[in-house]
């Protein structure tokens, strides 16, 4: 009988677990046919690398290089419909508190950084920027003709017109206008 009941024991846990382990929620929307392409929001950063010394002048001194720093530009973002195409007219702007210092505190102040990035936005201006958009579930964004891909730093000093695609297969293309508040 002992033998028997381990193997029943073993197949009955198996069973439970796969019956358990779902990898979505039930009641969920079903969008596989959507035809929902909205492009909600337009977001900007600019990145650059730094070298850090955690522990500066101890046995436990650390440089850290290629340390990214971030910034998160403020932003003002208006609505805009020209010659039919829906977009976003962006101006940007920065302070202080517009970077982000990456990991623990080290040598490198946020005050440093923040010095070593208005130098190099005064050079790059709008050609080294990282944008991300948010659009509707279930949709991709494509670049048309000469924009950057999103994601991946490029140069928004032009117009740029983007395509969100629903999952049906249905298109709408938006106007991204960058403008230098700085």
């Amino acid at each position: 009988m002992k033998k028997i009941i381990k193997p029943l024991f073993s197949v009955a846990a198996l069973g439970l677990m796969f019956s358990l382990s779902g990898c979505l929620k039930q009641g969920l929307d079903e969008l596989q046919n959507s035809n929902q392409k909205v492009m909600t929001s337009v977001d900007y950063t600019y990145r650059f690398l730094y070298t850090d010394t955690i522990q500066k002048g101890t046995s436990k001194q650390e440089i850290l290089t290629d340390r990214v720093c971030e910034v998160l530009f403020k932003k003002n973002v208006v609505r805009t419909n020209e010659n039919g195409l829906d977009g976003f007219k962006t101006t940007l702007s920065y302070d202080v508190n517009s970077v982000l210092k990456a990991g623990p505190t080290g040598s490198v102040t946020k005050a440093m950084l923040f010095t070593e990035f208005d130098k190099l936005i005064r050079k790059d201006q709008l050609s080294k920027l990282w944008v991300y958009v948010t659009v509707s579930d279930v949709s991709t964004v494509s670049p048309l003709a000469d924009a950057p891909k999103l994601g991946s730093p490029g140069d928004f000093s032009k117009d740029h017109v983007y395509q969100v695609k629903a999952a049906d297969g249905s298109t709408k293309d938006y106007l991204i206008r960058t403008i230098k508040g700085f």
